[in-house]
């Protein structure tokens, strides 16, 4: 191979290593944008279209419809309030959808809050701008029920844990009728989990189970359960329905450490633990 082939390949696995190591990991709040203002450059580093900015540069690029609305009860003309962080959203009073870009690309998971009178999607995709494989779709249903003087008052969050790393998203429904609240990109899931005995105290040679019960923001948890007796492994156990279980009746008599560790690609590795009493 020439000298010169040899450069083109190094300073492209260069390239590539750099891309990796700029993943985007950050919260995208809206924050610091005004009422109705053009989000444009602001998480870009530029500005939005009434000056507000730069914000973080996240290497961000909204399409031009994307529009940050401050809630009416804030001095704002949004129609909506509870929302996260008591920051403004984002919206598109025009067209049918505002895509996100991420030009160094998302690994690991994104998570966001939204509210919704008429239906709408969360598609994310590989490419930039829509484009490539998508790796999740996930419909966002009218969620708004109960609210008076504000028309939306029920965020709902959406949790995607990423096989790939994402390009892109693009949310779609009817122009006005659908906001986003913060958006939280490169993080795991958050997850919670408890631990739980079927009978404490036990008698030795009697069956007892031991249940995981594993929740995440915004989806269904998927990974695995492994669970322990004093540190050792006696068992590792897929979370279905967001349950994993064991039974033992092997248990020596005295006081048993019982440890549950939930580990599963984009979520938070979590461990629980009880101590379960043996007669």
């Amino acid at each position: 191979m020439s000298s010169s082939r040899i450069r083109i390949l190094a300073l492209s696995l260069f390239a590539l290593s750099a891309f990796s190591a700029a993943q985007t990991k950050g919260t995208v709040s809206f924050g610091g944008l005004k009422n109705l203002e053009l989000v444009n450059e602001f998480y870009d580093g530029g500005m939005g279209s009434l000056g507000s900015g730069p914000g973080p540069n996240y290497g961000l690029q909204f399409t031009a419809t994307a529009q940050a609305i401050v809630s009416a009860s804030q001095g704002g003309s949004g129609n909506f309030v509870n929302n996260p962080g008591r920051y403004p959203v984002m919206f598109f009073q025009t067209g049918q959808n505002v895509t996100v870009t991420a030009t160094s690309g998302i690994e690991t998971a994104l998570w966001f809050y939204y509210s919704a009178i008429q239906p709408g999607a969360a598609t994310v995709y590989s490419g930039a701008n829509g484009t490539g494989t998508i790796l999740a779709s996930v419909m966002l249903t009218p969620n708004n029920s109960g609210c008076t003087t504000y028309k939306l008052c029920v965020w709902t969050p959406v949790g995607v844990p990423l096989s790939a790393p994402a390009g892109s998203i693009v949310f779609s429904g009817t122009a006005d009728y659908l906001a986003i609240g913060t958006i939280h990109m490169g993080f795991p899931l958050p997850t919670a989990m408890s631990l739980a005995s079927s009978l404490n105290p036990s008698v030795q040679g009697e069956p007892v189970t031991f249940t995981a019960t594993v929740s995440a923001t915004g989806t269904a948890p998927v990974g695995s359960v492994t669970f322990r007796a004093n540190g050792k492994v006696i068992g590792v156990v897929p979370v279905v329905s967001g349950v994993a279980s064991i039974t033992l009746s092997s248990l020596k008599t005295g006081s048993v450490n019982i440890t549950a560790q939930f580990a599963g690609a984009g979520f938070t590795t979590i461990a629980k633990s009880l101590s379960q009493v043996v007669n």
